[in-house]
């Protein structure tokens, strides 16, 4: 697990792996509960869930990107096999890639797409992909910390975030908010993953996994 001396340095390539390997540890355990899993599809939900629901309608377009969001995390709920979740990765894709600024649906972009990045990073742990999943788990907490932060209900278990964003992580990460500073703490451990991949030549997947 990374420490607050390492967040926010070039770390060595052991810190790396164990943070690729802290990672995978926790979103191999989530995908291998059921009753985890249900509970944060259903905080997905929650997050997708627009306010005032009941207004006015929205564009068929936004509703098929939110159906899609939807698909994917009711596929990883029923336990779907590695083999049968690349439709699920391809549904993702639309949701992870809207503009942050913006609405769809009448939701803020980064809360829909930090949800389907979440979900692209437990489709790429039940394939095997250790570093995909944990530069997309980083992701989501880049496009909306609150949407991800355990510690404030948000899709990520409790222990995982306390893990990578405690207070001294975030203290040292700097920024006007605790929003803030998760977000160049997740841009810094981004950057490590990069660094262990291009540089430190990282295998294509799995590298670092464990659990």
């Amino acid at each position: 697990m990374p420490t607050a001396t390492t967040a926010m340095a070039v770390p060595p390539h052991s810190s790396i792996c164990s943070l690729i390997a802290f990672l995978h540890h926790h979103i191999r355990a989530l995908l291998a509960d059921r009753d985890a899993l249900l509970a944060a599809r259903a905080r997905c939900l929650a997050l997708l869930d627009p306010p005032g629901a009941g207004g006015a309608a929205h564009d068929d377009g936004d509703g098929d990107v939110l159906a899609a969001l939807r698909h994917a995390a009711d596929a990883l709920t029923a336990g779907a096999d590695a083999g049968g979740l690349d439709g699920a990765e391809a549904a993702l894709q639309g949701p992870a890639l809207l503009p942050e600024e913006g609405e769809t649906g009448g939701l803020d972009n980064r809360r829909v797409a930090a949800c389907a990045y979440f979900y692209l990073a437990l489709v790429r742990a039940a394939q095997g992909d250790a570093w995909q999943m944990a530069m997309h788990f980083l992701q989501a907490v880049v496009v909306s910390p609150a949407a991800v932060a355990g510690a404030g209900g948000g899709l990520a278990p409790r222990a995982l975030w306390d893990g990578l964003f405690d207070g001294a992580v975030l203290a040292r990460a700097g920024g006007a908010s605790e929003d803030d500073a998760a977000r160049r703490a997740a841009r810094r451990y981004k950057d490590w993953l990069i660094y262990y991949k291009v540089v430190a030549g990282a295998p294509a997947s799995g590298g670092g996994g464990g659990g």
